[in-house]
């Protein structure tokens, strides 16, 4: 990756739990594009550059990268189980409040929660394609372990004695 790419994918980061960050603490659009910009310290300039002048569009980004650190579903290879969830663990140290957003949405009748419940639907899907032999209820225990690991903080190099099949 070069030195550029990583560099916008930095302050696309920045700007994505700057959103999450203040979508928690101040509520649904609550905040303004200067508090996100103080927040995370990329120039308004920059994020409107990037995502233009409308709070649901940034939002609408903090989700879907939400959801990408969440579920890791954009990849069309199966990393299997270890591997995603140090990602995910990993990436969550860095963003605490995606899992906050996440938990405090899910079971709402908000359109956060439906982006969340889609995304878990495309999960179950993942899963039963990796593991064809398991039940519902087994796939749904997998991701029991996995919301339970992102909540007690696991410690990714524990990740393997957890995620034995």
């Amino acid at each position: 990756m070069s030195e550029n790419q990583q560099e916008k994918e930095e302050v696309h980061f920045k700007i994505c739990n700057s959103v999450l960050k203040l979508e928690v603490n101040k509520g649904h659009l609550k905040w303004t594009i200067s508090e996100i910009s103080k927040d995370s310290g990329v120039t308004r300039s920059l994020i409107y550059y990037y995502f233009g002048k409308e709070k649901q569009v940034l939002l609408d980004e903090a989700l879907r990268y939400m959801i990408q650190v969440f579920f890791n579903l954009d990849d069309d290879r199966s990393l299997g189980l270890p591997i995603r969830m140090n990602k995910v663990l990993s990436k969550l140290k860095d963003m605490p409040y995606a899992f906050i957003l996440f938990f405090l949405e899910r079971r709402r009748d908000s359109d956060v929660a439906h982006v969340i419940k889609k995304a878990e639907e495309r999960l179950m899907v993942r899963l039963k394609s990796e593991f064809p032999d398991m039940t519902e209820d087994e796939l749904l225990r997998i991701y029991l372990l996995e919301l339970g690991s992102v909540a007690y903080g696991l410690e990714p190099e524990r990740i393997g004695d957890i995620f034995k099949r």
